[in-house]
């Protein structure tokens, strides 16, 4: 083989992965995994979980608490962390959290959600926040998709499989 063709081959079987890779099948558009972490109970299990917005620095934090409860070791223990998520921005206009993906597109990840006299953040059904605590060293993880992604949506129960739906983020959010 002579020189030429290795070197070719070379940078194809480097270059070729990351355009493959590019594609859409990575995994959620958005990952935003928090630069805060923790250590809690090695056998801890979640106790509560919210989210909060801290207006003076712009940042969702999400507030995790564990508990050692079932341990049966006594007293229960519980042990609360919270963990910044940063690149959420707060439209107060219409009371909902968005993040951007690779390309720039925003993705609505929460909204405000009021009962009663009490506000909280609710995650919309497009996004999780995942909450990993592998023997007591705890990450949180924010994942989003695309609100009209077709993985969300089921198609009506009428509808002919073939075609494809819309969904109205309006009616998502209320």
């Amino acid at each position: 083989m002579s020189r030429k063709h290795f070197f070719l081959t070379l940078a194809l079987t480097l270059f070729l992965p990351h355009v493959v890779s590019a594609h859409e099948d990575d995994g959620p558009p958005i990952s935003i995994t928090s630069p805060d972490v923790a250590t809690t109970f090695a056998y801890g299990t979640v106790k509560n979980h919210s989210l909060i917005w801290n207006k003076s620095g712009k940042v969702l934090i999400a507030r995790v608490t564990f508990t050692d409860a079932e341990q049966n070791i006594g007293q229960p223990n519980d042990d609360t962390h919270e963990f910044r998520l940063p690149g959420v921005t707060f439209d107060e206009a219409k009371g909902v959290f968005f993040c951007h993906d690779r390309e720039g597109r925003a993705h609505s990840v929460a909204h405000i959600k009021k009962v009663l006299f009490i506000k909280t953040i609710e995650v919309l059904p497009n996004a999780n926040i995942r909450i990993l605590h592998p023997r007591g060293s705890v990450t949180v993880v924010l994942e989003a998709i695309r609100p009209n992604d077709p993985a969300m949506h089921p198609a009506p129960a009428n509808s002919d499989p073939d075609t494809t739906h819309k969904v109205d983020i309006d009616k998502v959010l209320n």
